[in-house]
């Protein structure tokens, strides 16, 4: 019974694909459901605006710069080595006293 009812669906939409209604509804919901998301969109960006609030392209943009900034300071840390003291080199010593006091 699955079987049957699943091949009269299958047969069923098949038809409907081959329906030039069909093609022609579907591309018109496409449509209007592509302007939709655009004009909610442009809605969104100005509702942000007007309260001051960065949009989803603030953060984007800010999150490539902060990608930019960190890749040239990794760029940087690398030129310079690991950044800490290097430990093959010889450090001065610290033998001098601060001057006495007189009194």
């Amino acid at each position: 019974m699955l079987g049957h009812w699943e091949k009269a669906v299958n047969n069923f939409g098949g038809d409907a694909l081959k329906s030039e209604e069909f093609v022609r509804g579907m591309s018109a919901a496409t449509a209007a459901t592509a302007n939709m998301q655009a004009n909610t969109h442009q809605v969104m960006e100005r509702v942000l605006a007007a309260a001051n609030l960065p949009s989803r392209a603030d953060f984007d943009d800010l999150a490539r710069r902060v990608a930019g900034i960190e890749a040239t300071l990794a760029r940087i840390e690398a030129k310079l080595g690991s950044g800490g003291p290097d430990p093959a080199k010889p450090r001065p010593s610290r033998s001098r006293k601060p001057p006495s006091k007189a009194s």
